[in-house]
Parts: structure tokens; C-alpha cells; sequence
């Protein structure tokens, strides 16, 4: 599988998903392979004007993390990195065989070096191993100091939402404001 294609995959999902901070979705770079110097991925552009990406890399060493049951805050790398995998777990795309949240060597803050969640390890339906590197740039204006949706429930329609990716249907609009899915 190309690293175009499981992109295909992430930015799906992200866009079903009708988070309501997400504001748009998009692709970058040009590198048909991790690792070239245009790297490929999908950007996220949150309500507050910070963003996060997800894209094709190559790191000397990754150690596997459980995925956290709440959405860490105000991290966006890691935040999009979680929010993801908890995305492929709930809609169990065929494309993947697994994935795996995962830490980067070197990276994190201080205390966490090497222990924060800033990547997903992709293994997808015909063995290929994709990285994706979660890394983010900060809002022009400071973030609140809670998580402003805590009440966000994955919608249990993402498994149909992705089948009929498949049957053609076009992703949600992202330049359009997305719906909220709050649990009420």
C-alpha cells in the first residue's frame, strides 16, 4: 500500500469523524514515500487556528503506546495522534491489517521524553509498514485550559461512513463548519 493511500484512509476518517474543533482537513507535501524532503500528510486546522499533521516518516526507533481513554490537552501532536487511533479502532478499516499508537526516540517534553505519543505505526492489508509522525503548530491565540469538547463520542456510524468511501461517496466538506456530535 502507498503512503498516498493510507493518507486516503486518515484524512477519510478525520473528515466522517464530524469533530466539532476541527474546522478543515487537507493534504500536503509531494513524496510518494516517507522520508523524501516534501513530506506527504494530512493537516488539521482546529477552530482556534492551531493545526496538527500527520505524515510519512522515517524514525530510528518508535516504542509502543496503549491508547489513553481521554484525548491528552492542549498537545495537539499528540492529541491528533491519540484522536486517530482511536478513529482506526472504532471503524476497523479493511486497508489495515493494525496500527499502533506510538513514541518517538527523542521526542516529548522534558518529562516525557521518548514517552508521548507522536505517531501512529500503520501495517496495512498487504504487509506494508507505514510511520506517520504527528507534529502541530500552536493557535494564534492561547487555547483554553480544558478540552472544550469532552463530551465528543466517535458516531457509531464511522465503519458505514468508511464502507461508503469505498462505494465512491465524496468526505464530508471541511471548508464547511462540521456539525456537532456531542454526546447530549
Amino acid at each position: 500500500m502507498r503512503l498516498a493511500e493510507v493518507l486516503d484512509v486518515i484524512e477519510w476518517l478525520l473528515a466522517a469523524a464530524g469533530h466539532p474543533e476541527i474546522g478543515a482537513i487537507g493534504r500536503y507535501g509531494t513524496d510518494p514515500v516517507a522520508g523524501g524532503p516534501s513530506p506527504a500528510g494530512v493537516r488539521v486546522r482546529y477552530a482556534s487556528g492551531a493545526e496538527a499533521y500527520l505524515w510519512g516518516a522515517v524514525w530510528p526507533r518508535e516504542y509502543e503506546l496503549p491508547t489513553p481513554a481521554e484525548l491528552p490537552w492542549p498537545a495537539r501532536a499528540d492529541r491528533i495522534a491519540v484522536f486517530t487511533c482511536r478513529l482506526l479502532d472504532a471503524a476497523r478499516p479493511a486497508e489495515f491489517r493494525g496500527w499502533q499508537l506510538v513514541a518517538l526516540d527523542g521526542l516529548g517534553p522534558a518529562d516525557a521524553r521518548s514517552k508521548a505519543p507522536r505517531g501512529i505505526r500503520v501495517v496495512a492489508a498487504d504487509g506494508t509498514s507505514l510511520l506517520l509522525r504527528a507534529t502541530a503548530s500552536g493557535a494564534p491565540m492561547p487555547e483554553p485550559a480544558a478540552d472544550p469538547y469532552p463530551g465528543y463520542v466517535i458516531p457509531e456510524t464511522l465503519s458505514v461512513r468508511l464502507l461508503s468511501r469505498k462505494a465512491g461517496a465524496q468526505p464530508p466538506d471541511m471548508e464547511a463548519p462540521v456539525p456537532s456530535l456531542v454526546a447530549r
